[in-house]
This record gives C-alpha cells, structure tokens and sequence, in this order.
C-alpha cells in the first residue's frame, strides 16, 4: 500500500470516529439496537406481574430527558410518567466480536466475556424485580417488563435528544413504568427557600424512613446516593434508582442495619451541613432514634 493511500485510510478512520463521537455525545449514546436486549439471554425472572399496564397513559408522547449508567430515560408529555428503557449494550458483547471467528484460545476468553454479560444483565434486571415486589410503593413502580413478550398489545411514541420521533412495540423490550419525581436535594431547596421548614424536615423524617424500611426487609443497595437516587413526589418520598438491589437477609438485624444507615447518609450529612445547617440538629436526632433503637 502507498504511502497517500495509508494517509488516505488514516483520514478516514479518524473522519468515522470523530462523527461517531458526536452523534453518540449528541443524543447521549441512544439508539434504538441498544434498546433491546441480547438474543439467547433467557434469565428465568418473572415478567408478567399483575398490575394492568392499561393504568398509565401510553398515549401520549415521551421526551427524552437523561441518560444514567443503566438506562436511558423518557419523561411522559402530561410530566407525571417516567418510562425507561435498559442500556442493554453495556450488558452484552459487541456483535462484531460476538460473530467474529477466533481461535479455541480468543474463543475461551469471549465465552467468559460473554457469561459476565450476562450476570450483569440478570443482576439488573433482579434487582427491579426486587423492587416491584417488595417495594413498589416506594420506589414509585407503576409497571416493570423483564423480557420480550406478545401479550401487552402497545406501542408508544418517543422522541430522542435531538428530537427523532420512535414508533416502539412495547411487547419487544424491556421497560420500566415509574412516577415522576423531583430530586431530594432540589425539594429541600425550594422549601427552605420558600418558608417551609417543617416540610423539609417531615421530608427528611420520612425519607430516612424509607431508607429504614428497605433495609429492614432485608434488601441491600450497593449505591444509596441520596443527590440522585431519590426523589419526593409532591411530599411523598421514593427511590428512583433501584437497578443495584440485591436480598441480604443480614440488613435485617439492628446491628447491621443501623451501622449501614450512618453509612449511607454521610453525604445526606455533609450535603445539609454545608446547604441547611438550621436542619441539621433535626437530621442527627433523626439519625440517633434509628440507630439507638432496639
């Protein structure tokens, strides 16, 4: 090969990744493919669960509104619904290594690759079954599907970042149904800003509460943000994220629990120290009650 014509495949390849690159960034990695989830990637989990779908509103139109690690995220016309979709490339091997041939040696390693995969998938999508059926309420679930089905009989509209219009056969991904929430921190600005201080702290009683509660059923979150992970719908609040929850029976004891509290709200600590200390006497008498309790 030339030395132009090495020149000329250089330019190329660096002219097909820098556009890769701004179409990923400008609609935040979304695509269609990478909404559905791997061929062969039978998980055992349960999918049909007995709340109607018919409930909620897939009538109207859904905006994209974020991107997380694990899903990407659609906020309903009428703002009162989430619908999300999973993030399923990060859960499977790329199809270009998927099909490529390899020797026994490569092969092995892609057979590994393969099976972490797929823990990760099976991981996640456990841990919203968790959460559906041991805490629905407060996680704000409407409606949880695992797995490619043909009895929902829906499709719903969406429009992506930059504003491409989605036709989706719901019966052929995995999705998540959950209510609209404001972020915690955001809600307890707005009520200190505005006077309400006794909202803020029934807020801040009832949310640790909750955190209280899902430890004591025995469910364990490997990631409590408490600045992005939970949220109040109107005054009520819930978790927002649950895609890391695993049952440990163990967060039912008192001695585990309540050390796993002063954990999880150290930052919640520090977040109201800096931004509210006139709640912060409160926030440690509310922590005290929990982990002196018997």
């Amino acid at each position: 090969m030339k030395p132009l014509t090495y020149i000329k495949f250089f330019l190329f390849l660096l002219l097909f990744f820098g556009v890769e690159r701004l179409c990923h960034r400008a609609t935040d990695g979304f695509a269609l493919v990478n909404i559905y989830s791997p061929k062969g990637s039978d998980h055992g989990l349960q999918t049909d669960f007995p709340l109607s779908i018919s409930n909620v509103n897939l009538d109207q139109p859904f905006y994209y509104l974020n991107s997380g690690s694990q899903s990407y995220v659609f906020l309903s016309n009428d703002g009162q619904t989430i619908l999300k979709f999973f993030k399923f490339q990060h859960m499977r091997i790329p199809p270009w290594i998927e099909y490529l041939p390899l020797p026994s040696s490569l092969a092995e390693k892609r057979a590994k690759k393969r099976e972490k995969k797929k823990n990760i998938l099976v991981r996640t999508l456990n841990s919203y079954q968790i959460a559906f059926e041991k805490l629905r309420n407060e996680t704000g679930l409407l409606y949880v599907h695992l797995a490619p089905s043909s009895h929902l009989g829906k499709q719903v509209t969406i429009y992506d970042k930059i504003g491409k219009r989605h036709v989706i056969n719901l019966d052929q991904v995995e999705f998540i149904l959950q209510k609209k929430a404001s972020l915690v921190y955001e809600t307890i600005d707005k009520w200190m800003d505005t006077g309400k201080r006794e909202k803020a702290e029934q807020g801040i009683h009832n949310l640790l509460q909750l955190t209280l509660k899902r430890c004591q059923k025995g469910i364990f979150d490997k990631d409590p943000d408490f600045s992005t992970n939970f949220g109040f719908v109107e005054e009520t609040p819930i978790q927002i994220d649950v895609g890391r929850l695993t049952l440990d029976e163990k967060e039912k004891n008192p001695e585990i629990h309540q050390g796993e509290m002063i954990r999880i709200t150290r930052h919640f600590h520090e977040w109201i120290e800096k931004n509210h200390p006139d709640l912060l006497n409160f926030f440690d008498e509310e922590i005290e009650k929990i982990t002196t309790r018997n």
